[in-house]
């Protein structure tokens, strides 16, 4: 453990190689100057993996005797990923070398020294990989992450319902007006054109609104599916380093997931139409009236719902006049 008065703070100089973005069959120097050329031996006497071109410089720049193996040779298992970039801090664009319990947070050697040398539980991350190197079964956070995907999918379909459901509506009360069409020709027309305009525009106030819900939760459930399909490699061919830092992502990507499905599902709520046949559109038969009111469903989270709030206006009120011309 480091803590933070003790910490010897020193530039990680091979920051690529303190934490695995590439595995080992990437040539370390070329790594450290962010290009990612394949390695062809291995120096055991320094335990560095180098490409044809380094492996020349590595003898007549670096002291001692090397001793070379070809990569085929050796035990390492000759697997490629990417980490997509979760091994790196956003800020500094530095490899992460430490774990930061107090914040659960991974750092750089430069947040750890702007932000978390005073903090009393700092690990480095090559001290945690034997801790990391678990079942993917228990790594934590895996299931609540499955459980965003599965409420982000469910968000995904109840948006498509709630579309259908308005096109439904509407298609229906339209059906009621032209039963009265028959009757009052030119008056019910005219109505028709300004209810259905006013069910236009609701409809499209809700679908836009649906349609962002829907396209905000396929995107969350599409970067949890990313992490998690990330997951699975590095379960199988990552080192502990890998797994701790996959492992304190799925952490904070499900916490975020999860605040996000619950701000968006408070805005799924729909209009609910119905048509009210008032005294003097009958006048002619019996004497009625229609209008057309809006009242939007309670969300799941909002179950008393002011009925003063209705989609695009307080109360719609289309009075289908027979008086005039």
């Amino acid at each position: 453990m480091e803590t933070g008065g003790e910490l010897d703070f020193t530039p990680i100089v091979e920051e690529d190689a303190a934490v695995g973005g590439k595995m080992p069959v990437m040539c370390d120097p070329c790594g450290r100057r962010k290009k990612t050329t394949p390695a062809a031996v291995v120096c055991s006497s320094c335990d560095v993996k180098l490409c044809s071109e380094c492996r020349q410089g590595h003898q007549i720049h670096v002291p001692g005797e090397h001793l070379f193996v070809s990569l085929d040779e050796t035990a390492v298992e000759n697997v490629v990923f990417d980490m997509r970039g979760l091994d790196r801090c956003s800020d500094h664009d530095r490899a992460f070398i430490f774990m930061c319990k107090d914040h659960d947070s991974l750092c750089c050697e430069y947040c750890h020294f702007d932000s978390h040398r005073t903090c009393a539980d700092v690990y480095k991350l090559k001290d945690m990989a034997t801790e990391a190197n678990t079942p993917s079964s228990e790594i934590a956070s895996i299931e609540e992450m499955q459980k965003a995907i599965s409420t982000a999918q469910e968000m995904i379909d109840s948006c498509d319902e709630k579309v259908q459901t308005n096109e439904e509506r509407t298609n229906e009360i339209m059906n009621e007006i032209d039963q009265k069409k028959e009757d009052i020709i030119k008056r019910f027309d005219d109505a028709k054109i300004r209810i259905r305009t006013d069910l236009d525009e609701v409809k499209t106030s809700d679908k836009t609104r649906l349609d962002n819900v829907k396209h905000e939760s396929e995107s969350i459930k599409v970067k949890l599916q990313n992490i998690m399909s990330l997951n699975e490699i590095v379960t199988k061919h990552g080192t502990g380093i890998d797994k701790s830092i996959v492992n304190v992502t799925c952490k904070q990507k499900t916490a975020w997931a999860t605040a996000k499905l619950t701000e968006l599902q408070n805005n799924t709520h729909t209009a609910q139409h119905t048509l009210e046949w008032s005294d003097h559109l009958l006048s002619l038969m019996d004497d009625q009236l229609v209008s057309l009111r809006h009242a939007p469903t309670p969300s799941a989270t909002d179950t008393a719902v002011n009925d003063a709030h209705v989609v695009g206006k307080a109360k719609l009120d289309f009075n289908l006049s027979l008086d005039k011309n």
